[in-house]
């Protein structure tokens, strides 16, 4: 069987919040995802079309039969209520991924490149043949970390 796109296998979310004296409220949320499934690169084809096409050419034979790591974050919020006579308003930091985790995605497929980032680095030290045949192919993670802030206000009449 093949797995799905969405298929993390485990999801867990844990929400919980918390209401302080003089309007003040914390919110937390844990998540947890096990690994995404995905499809890996067709090595020859992707030598073969990299040049042109400037991406890797996915083996659609091993269609999501890879999969990467579970993936955990937490988020973080903090509200202070204003109430006046007919709206109240709400003032917030909502920070997403506040302890920073590193979120697995995709490998992406590549040439290696010269320490000089120049050109591409190749087994002959010639010039890229049009084929890729001499090209040193690589994949290259990005499992960046994102951390987003945000400031707000929420009016309610």
């Amino acid at each position: 069987m093949i797995a799905s796109t969405w298929d993390n296998q485990q999801l867990l979310s844990i929400t919980a919040g918390y209401k302080f004296p003089r309007n003040w409220e914390l919110g937390l949320k844990f998540r947890y995802q096990g690994g995404a499934p995905y499809t890996p690169f067709d090595q020859a084809a992707s030598r073969l079309n990299y040049s042109s096409q400037g991406k890797g050419t996915l083996d659609f034979s091993l269609l999501n039969t890879q999969r990467l790591g579970g993936f955990n974050s937490s988020d973080i919020r903090i509200d202070k209520k204003i109430n006046l006579n007919k709206f109240t308003i709400d003032l917030f930091l909502d920070v997403t991924n506040w302890y920073l985790t590193k979120n697995p995605v995709i490998p992406e497929y590549t040439w290696q490149r010269t320490t000089d980032n120049r050109t591409f680095k190749t087994t002959d030290g010639l010039a890229i043949k049009a084929d890729g045949s001499n090209a040193i192919p690589t994949t290259v993670k990005n499992d960046d970390v994102s951390f987003i802030p945000t400031i707000g206000v929420i009016i309610e009449f």
